[in-house]
């Protein structure tokens, strides 16, 4: 023991005699410690050197592995100095607070003025006052550290890891309790990762005093690491996975993979070139057999399962607005590079970020200090444009070093690093030189000649490095036993500004934000309207009429989420989900109905004009979606039509939340099949809209009153100049105004109006139905807005003389309705539309259980002719095709329904019975008879009704959209 202890001792003493004299850095030793100087206080984490283990399995997971956020490593120590030099005393921050035991600690971040540091740190083993990892935050000039969750129960209700500041005083970190799903410990609603059976860690916001807790991330993702760059977007790493089903596998043809040892060695280098070892640009795809002997087992004995994990990086801003991939693929081609990762991005003054990149399996923990170009690169091999030169990843140390397990790396490798920031370009980075070691123990720097079977363990420290000089300086001596895995300088950040986005130039209301779409007709920079002769003939109102186009209007919706709390009062409510009983539990069925998970409000509508633009007006600090419909309301991507383009304008995916002020520019719609990130709003992209054809030109055969103010302008932002505002509307009004037309044509107006309804509009304040403003919405909850219709009395459009409701004919012949006008019950006609449950479960009401009663009919072979099917089981031998499909195969069954919860254009059955909509024909199925159910119920519905009736259907068909109107059931 004592000879082994001697020998390592002398290898100690020799790496750091070796460090002053070799030329591995491609550079000297300064010096000079003025070089290195900064009066500005720096802190590192220093651990144990952690034993990789082995990597037998790719969902087994080493230490400090970042795919495991919440792993405890005790033994670290996070050490503050006063000033960036070899000789300043330090200590331990967290010594006092723990008390001298065992702590792990990590993620550390400086604040914009520089004056304190926030970082994760767990208790030590038994410590029940921290038991998960918990924020702290620590004060440089005072010594003072604090958790910043001060209570108990709440700092221990979830593993909060990587923090760091917001440039609005606020801290935003990771951590598993996803307190946007509700308290866990009663119902766990959170979202976890399949494959390791863990909750996922998502991004959360809170004040340094531990108020004002809100998530602003979701997913079945783990989102780590957060930086804040100067403009106050948030950057960080998602982590997540790729699957790829291998068919050809059987068993006994596998070994157990072991990541340490990859079938073609080296690199990850992706295009990366500049600054990398040869031969990494382009690392070797994995064969079948490589992915068969790396895959996981599938549903059945012949079935494989290779797993790729992906490191994208990320933006978000503060508030949990307009998340967007901000630099990476989510499909590199599978190879060595699936095990290369980001570790904590670091926002440059120049806007780009470096990191550290590193093997997940390499057991030294090391890697290389790479800048990415973010600002001219979309991912490796994607420039912004095609005017971009040099590489997307660049070395930022001089010097060769490789990042495979157990590869001679003759600069050393990496570990941690923190850029100055005073413009001097200097790094402090946890460096660890290559050594080897012979027989008797003597060390050596590696060269050219060395192989990894007499590597030495790497000694790190903290070093001052200077790219520019090649130079470098010792500021925290090497230790054969420590690896430093975090770097902090107390600088304070100057240009560090709270996020505000893109300012408007325009005249608008207080609260309000605008986003511009320059052609809904653009996808990925493709011009969709091609095959209807492009965007300038889809402009152009002389060869394409207003009614030509389905695409009328951008709806603007609120999109909110049901509240945790009442979500988990919900799914444990013995009526509407007992655990056991002759009914079926209804799940979130009480409030979402047929419809998906998440509740919406109509805010606003704007006109898509001819190129496809729109200028859309919106509520500032406010969740929102939207979508394109046609001229009744309705959602465009469900057209079926045979020739129709634009089935892909369906609802945006993601949720948008734009500051006051604000105007959001983007260039069209984005096919996710495509791997390239288009929200970007820092990067200009190619745009399929040729805008205007000059500067103060008018568009070809368009209004000439109109003109452009610049060349390339959208039809959106010269009409708004022109008007001198901007020409949105409520979700009262569905409005339209021919301007484009040479001469205007006055008859092709209209105007949709909440205020022509006779039933109880969808807006909490009827002062918006005269006056609407930023914090106006409509509402539309089942039984308060869409049930008053089926009641309400109306001129039969039969016999004006006669008084009738949707319930004269379709409730029990015993009801009697609008009696005293002439009408009465009836037949039910297959329909019932009564306010009461539902006879067959009392828990939903009878009108909307109908509704959405699927009917079956089957297209006869010979003929052609549609029957109705009243035995399925029987007469539907070869198969029942899924709900509203369009064209069935001959002789299947498929089942339809009065209405659709996927939207109003699927729902053509009820609509083609009131308007003349030719978007949802390819629906509408004619049985014997119906022309005739058509002509007594056209006229019957106002177009405010039917307008009303379809932004329901398109928003999901729930039961209620306002959580707060949900009324619990009598046990």
């Amino acid at each position: 023991m004592s000879t082994t202890r001697n020998s390592w001792v002398r290898m100690g003493l020799a790496g750091m005699a070796l460090l002053g004299l070799t030329g591995c850095f491609e550079g000297q030793r300064s010096d000079s410690e003025d070089e290195m100087a900064s009066d500005r206080p720096f802190a590192y984490v220093v651990r144990d050197f952690p034993e990789m283990g082995e990597a037998s399995s790719i969902d087994v997971r080493p230490p400090l592995d970042p795919r495991a956020p919440y792993q405890f490593n005790p033994g670290a120590r996070i050490m503050a100095r006063d000033r960036i030099a070899l000789n300043t005393s330090e200590h331990d921050v967290m010594a006092n607070y723990f008390g001298g035991a065992l702590y792990d600690v990590k993620d550390v971040d400086i604040s914009p003025d520089g004056e304190r540091m926030v970082f994760a740190a767990h208790g030590p083993a038994g410590d029940a006052s921290n038991n998960t990892w918990n924020i702290f935050e620590y004060t440089f000039d005072s010594n003072q550290v604090r958790r910043v969750f001060a209570d108990n129960d709440l700092a221990n209700l979830g593993n909060d890891t990587n923090p760091a500041y917001t440039n609005e005083g606020r801290i935003v970190f990771s951590s598993d309790r996803q307190a946007g799903r509700g308290d866990w410990r009663l119902l766990d609603l959170r979202e976890y990762l399949a494959d390791f059976g863990e909750p996922a860690s998502l991004l959360h916001t809170v004040n340094p005093d531990g108020t004002g807790l809100a998530q602003i991330s979701f997913g079945e993702f783990h989102d780590i690491e957060p930086s804040t760059m100067d403009d106050g977007h948030i950057v960080f790493i998602r982590f997540g996975r790729l699957y790829e089903t291998l068919e050809d596998c059987t068993l006994d043809q596998i070994d157990d993979p072991n990541f340490n040892t990859h079938p073609h060695g080296g690199g990850y280098g992706q295009g990366n070139g500049n600054g990398f070892p040869p031969g990494l640009e382009e690392p070797k795809d994995w064969t079948e057999a490589d992915k068969c002997g790396a895959s996981l087992e599938g549903d059945n004995p012949d079935e494989r399962i290779f797993v790729e994990d992906v490191f994208s990086l990320y933006r978000i801003t503060p508030n949990g607005g307009n998340m967007h991939r901000y630099f990476g693929s989510l499909s590199e081609e599978f190879s060595d590079a699936s095990f290369i990762h980001y570790m904590d991005p670091i926002p440059l003054p120049d806007g780009n970020l470096v990191t550290i990149m590193r093997h997940i399996f390499n057991p030294v923990y090391g890697g290389d200090v790479v800048k990415i170009n973010s600002k001219n690169f979309f991912a490796v091999d994607f420039p912004v444009d095609e005017t971009v030169v040099g590489e997307a990843e660049e070395s930022f140390t001089p010097g060769l070093v490789n990042f495979y397990p157990n590869q001679v790396s003759p600069a050393g490798w990496y570990s941690a690093v923190a850029p100055y920031g005073d413009g001097s370009g200097r790094l402090l980075a946890a460096w660890a030189q290559c050594l080897t070691a012979d027989a008797q123990n003597l060390v050596a720097a590696c060269e050219g000649s060395s192989t990894a079977a007499n590597l030495g363990e790497p000694q790190y420290g903290v070093w001052m490095i200077d790219p520019a000089t090649n130079t470098r300086l010792p500021v925290v001596g090497s230790d054969r036993q420590a690896l430093y895995t975090d770097v902090v300088i107390g600088n304070r950040n100057d240009q560090a500004r709270p996020y505000e986005g893109n300012r408007n130039e325009l005249d608008l209301e207080d609260n309000t934000a605008v986003f511009h779409i320059r052609s809904i007709y653009d996808l990925d920079g493709a011009d969709m309207a091609e095959p209807d002769g492009g965007i300038v003939t889809r402009r152009d109102p002389s060869l394409t009429a207003p009614d030509d186009r389905s695409e009328r209007f951008i709806r603007v919706l609120g999109k909110r989420s049901i509240p945790p709390e009442l979500e988990q009062l919900i799914l444990t409510d013995p009526v509407w989900n007992p655990e056991s009983g002759p009914r079926p539990p209804m799940g979130l069925t009480p409030i979402l109905g047929t419809g998906g998970r998440g509740l919406y409000d109509v805010l606003s509508y704007s006109m898509v004009e001819p190129d496809g633009s729109a200028m859309v007006k919106v509520p500032a600090d406010t969740e929102i979606t939207f979508e394109v419909v046609n001229r009744y309301g309705k959602r465009v991507d469900l057209i079926a039509n045979p020739g129709y383009n634009y089935n892909y304008l369906m609802q945006h995916p993601t949720k948008l939340l734009l500051e006051e002020g604000e105007e959001l520019r983007c260039y069209g719609c984005h096919d996710p099949e495509v791997d390239i990130p288009h929200a970007r709003t820092d990067v200009e992209l190619a745009s399929a809209n040729p805008g205007a054809p000059g500067d103060g030109m008018p568009f070809p055969n368009a209004n000439p009153s109109i003109v452009a103010f610049a060349w390339k302008d959208t039809m959106a932002q010269a009409l708004s100049e022109s008007l001198g505002y901007l020409g949105a509307t409520g979700a009262d009004t569905l409005s339209f105004e021919d301007h484009w037309g040479n001469p205007p044509d006055d008859s092709l107006s209209f105007s949709v109006s909440y205020s022509e309804l006779t039933t109880p509009a969808p807006v909490a304040d009827a002062s918006c139905l005269t006056d609407w403003r930023p914090d106006c919405k409509a509402t539309i909850n089942y039984m308060e807005h869409i049930q008053p219709i089926w009641n309400a009395c109306r001129v039969d459009p039969v016999d004006a003389s006669n008084t009738v409701s949707c319930q004269a004919c379709h409730r029990a012949a015993e009801s009697k309705v609008c009696a005293a006008a002439g009408g009465g019950g009836g037949a039910s006609n297959g329909l019932l539309l009564g306010n009461g449950n539902s006879s067959w479960d009392p828990r939903q009401p009878e009108s909307y259980v109908q509704l959405f009663e699927p009917d079956y009919y089957m297209k006869q072979t010979a003929g052609g002719d549609w029957v109705e099917v009243t035995d399925p089981d029987t007469q539907c031998a070869d198969g029942i095709q899924g709900d509203m499909t369009v064209l069935p195969d001959p002789g299947v069954c498929f089942s339809r329904r009065l209405m659709s919860a996927r939207g109003a254009i699927a729902s053509a059955r009820f609509f083609s019975l009131f308007d003349n909509d030719p978007d949802d024909d390819a629906y509408e199925v004619e049985l014997p008879g119906t022309n005739t159910i058509r002509q007594s119920h056209m006229g019957m519905l106002t177009e405010a009704e039917l307008k009303l009736i379809a932004e329901w259907l398109d928003a999901g068909a729930h039961y209620y959209n306002d959580p707060d109107k949900l009324q619990f059931p009598t046990p």
